[in-house]
């Protein structure tokens, strides 16, 4: 059995590789969090790690046979782990793999079919040019796997899904008109998972970079239409530019202001989500991700977008009416 360390382990994407990873017959996960022990990971051997901290990655390097880096957060946490990570990585004595886990957002305001030798533009503001220079410095590093994904859905998905969902039955969206005419490239989280597996098993991705993303992605009116009707928040509604124009330039800010003092005093939802300036520009957007590299190569496949999509209603329609979420074991 091999010991992974999955940095990032308590966020949206590290725990679905965690619970990958527990699931297979040739790996142990070893889940790096903030503070131990984590109750999420209550049967998962924990490390406390300070991302950031090059001495910290070292510690928790010690022993792991591979790495994932699941790692997200503001731009400069992006950074600044992956330069801790794959520093501490490269003075280790066995210099484990490393799959890191990128974004689609590295190719900026690319459009049309996009593979991963496409440029990388990063030029959607800093989130996009910490991922690139994350990328970049992954890529100085001898045994290194980087996944670029596009949108992550699925259960307990809070930015694709969860959002979405409420948005949706509070009709703020719906059909967006031309300004849901880009392509949505969606992956749902266990089917990343997986192509995270299997990226620490073949010996032959090394140096890789792969595209992960549904082949033949619906626009984003298809999808917010479809995952209407699975949540069964309808009629859906058609959303005029007006009202865009209102969220997105003139409510926005202040409903930003207001979720963010209510995290800082520890209370729930008191106000909406905010609907952000950056979706409206990813919705028009016409990029596709080509993840042929991925399928061949990898052996990876993804599940139909009517399947994941009613694993997703499922679990937000548990979770709206109190279900307590399930924790990975």
């Amino acid at each position: 059995m091999k010991k992974v360390l999955v940095v990032g382990a308590e966020e949206f994407i590290g725990r679905r590789v965690v619970a990958a990873l527990a699931d297979s017959t040739w790996a142990t996960p070893v889940a790096a969090v903030v503070r131990s022990p984590n109750r999420q990971f209550a049967k998962i051997e924990q490390v406390r790690l300070n991302a950031s901290d090059a001495s910290s990655q070292e510690a928790a390097l010690r022993g792991v046979d591979a790495v994932v880096n699941c790692l997200s957060g503001a731009p400069k946490e992006i950074a600044a782990g992956a330069q801790a990570l794959f520093g501490a990585a490269a003075r280790a004595a066995s210099k484990p793999r490393i799959v890191h886990v990128s974004s689609m957002s590295v190719y900026g305001s690319a459009r049309g079919d996009i593979m991963e030798d496409a440029p990388r533009l990063a030029d959607l503001g800093p989130y996009s040019s910490a991922k690139l220079q994350a990328e970049t410095i992954a890529e100085r590093y001898a045994d290194t796997v980087i996944l670029r994904p596009g949108c992550e859905y699925g259960p307990h998905g809070e930015l694709w899904s969860g959002r979405i969902a409420r948005w949706l039955f509070a009709h703020r969206i719906g059909d967006l008109g031309a300004a849901g005419d880009g392509f949505c490239n969606l992956v749902h989280i266990d089917d990343l998972a997986a192509a995270v597996v299997l990226a620490l098993q073949d010996p032959l991705a090394v140096g890789r970079a792969y595209n992960l993303s549904m082949p033949n992605p619906p626009t984003w009116n298809d999808y917010l239409v479809r995952y209407a009707r699975a949540l069964g928040a309808v009629p859906v509604k058609r959303i005029s530019g007006r009202q865009l124009a209102l969220e997105t330039k003139v409510l926005a800010a202040p409903l930003k202001a207001l979720e963010i003092a209510a995290h800082a005093v520890g209370v729930g939802e008191v106000a909406p989500p905010p609907i952000p300036p950056s979706l409206l520009r990813l919705t028009r957007q016409e990029i596709c991700l080509v993840a042929t590299r991925a399928q061949l190569e990898l052996g990876w496949t993804c599940r139909p977008l009517a399947q994941g999509l009613a694993q997703t209603a499922a679990w937000f329609n548990q979770a709206r009416s109190g279900v307590e979420p399930s924790v990975v074991t």
